[in-house]
């Protein structure tokens, strides 16, 4: 049984997405942000839909392939955002971890 949060017409509205600025595609690119919900393409095809955040000394990034047969969370301490480029380097790393637990064992499926 499938269980949804929102019905399909406010979730598609959500995923009529735009891309991401300059700036931000420092952090996530190929990026392209809804309404409040990031399109992230993946090294294996397809995409995936996330919403990252933290607060207080730890960030949270996660994904979810389109189908959501796949999702992954990566939690860690922000101990290392003391400059920009630890900064990138930590969010590199955590989506790096996103990107391959999504595309273990191939491409993920799509609709």
């Amino acid at each position: 049984m499938v269980r949804r949060l929102l019905p399909a017409r406010q979730l598609a509205k959500m995923k009529q997405t735009v891309p991401v600025s300059a700036e931000v595609q420092k952090l996530w690119p190929g990026g392209r942000y809804g309404l409040g919900l990031v399109e992230r393409p993946l090294s294996c095809g397809g995409t995936y839909w996330s919403h990252e955040g933290g607060d207080g000394g730890y960030i949270t990034l996660n994904g979810v392939t389109d189908d959501g047969g796949r999702s992954a969370v990566v939690s860690m301490s922000e101990a290392r955002g003391d400059t920009p480029q630890h900064i990138m380097e930590q969010e590199n790393a955590a989506s790096a971890l996103i990107d391959h637990a999504l595309c273990a064992g191939g491409r993920p499926r799509t609709r």
